[in-house]
């Protein structure tokens, strides 16, 4: 009887152990929301975090098929100003310099590009800012191939402070 009470004792200090590691696990796992103040990304950012010029250092696009525009010859780059203006230029190997102009802002998650010529009219980046890194990814129409017809796809910009 004493042994049967030892081996009771045993496998219910076990089953304790057992539930307190689970119980420490599900604790863990969901006190991480992912929504961090650290982390420098999604409305934790301002206007302010992002003023300045800007390099890509890479930049794809997904259709009609995947493209590695800055090893095409395409070169990319932007300025936020303070205010929330924006200029963003893109120059594709033997081509003239396309500028664009706007106005940016947030919403949730997103950061919003309104531009000049297209009033009204919003695309939206997901975005994050690590060490003086910007990676902006969202869909739009691009004409990757210089073919005259622009493609519906996902750009993916990875970006430098200057």
């Amino acid at each position: 009887m004493i042994v049967m009470n030892k081996f009771l004792l045993k496998q219910t200090n076990i089953f304790i152990i057992f539930l307190s590691a689970i119980f420490s696990l599900f604790t863990l796992l969901t006190s991480c929301d992912g929504d961090d103040e650290d982390s420098g990304t999604g409305t934790t950012l301002t206007i302010s975090d992002i003023a300045g010029s800007w390099t890509a250092t890479s930049a794809t696009f997904s259709a009609p098929e995947f493209t590695d525009l800055i090893a095409e010859g395409a070169t990319m780059s932007m300025v936020v100003e303070t205010n929330g203006r924006f200029s963003f230029t893109m120059k594709f190997a033997g081509e003239e310099a396309d500028v664009s102009t706007g106005k940016l802002g947030f919403d949730d998650k997103w950061l919003t590009m309104e531009f000049d010529d297209d009033p009204g009219e919003e695309i939206s980046f997901f975005i994050s800012l690590i060490n003086n890194i910007m990676t902006l990814r969202g869909q739009t129409e691009l004409d990757p191939d210089r073919n005259g017809t622009e493609d519906f796809g996902t750009l993916e910009l990875i970006m430098k402070r200057n």
